[in-house]
């Protein structure tokens, strides 16, 4: 009695179909991404840099008025504060006792 075997790789068409549909969607991902990776830094290079806070602390501007200055030029309130305050700690930390005094 002789048996036959067949040479032909099983093909298995729900896996291959996951694997085309898995790349498709990786494909659409990664093109979601890039957009926003293009987007972020022309909308960080819209923002004006060119505001000395130091300089406006130094010359009797309220703390207020600058973080509204800030947000004016395009940073969110949260990111208007946190730049005032690193600035403060960083460059000119003389400038931190009359900061709290307007803040308390």
């Amino acid at each position: 009695m002789s048996q036959t075997v067949s040479t032909e790789r099983p093909t298995y068409p729900n896996v291959q179909k996951l694997v085309v549909l898995a790349g498709i969607a990786a494909a659409i991902l990664a093109a979601f991404a890039a957009a926003l990776v293009i987007a972020a830094p022309a909308r960080a290079a819209s923002v004006d840099t060119n505001f000395d806070i130091c300089g406006a602390l130094r010359g009797g501007t309220s703390l207020a008025t600058i973080e509204t200055s800030l947000e004016a030029r395009g940073y969110s309130a949260t990111k208007a504060g946190t730049l005032t305050g690193n600035t403060i700690r960083q460059l000119c930390p003389e400038q931190a006792a009359p900061v709290m005094a307007q803040v308390s």
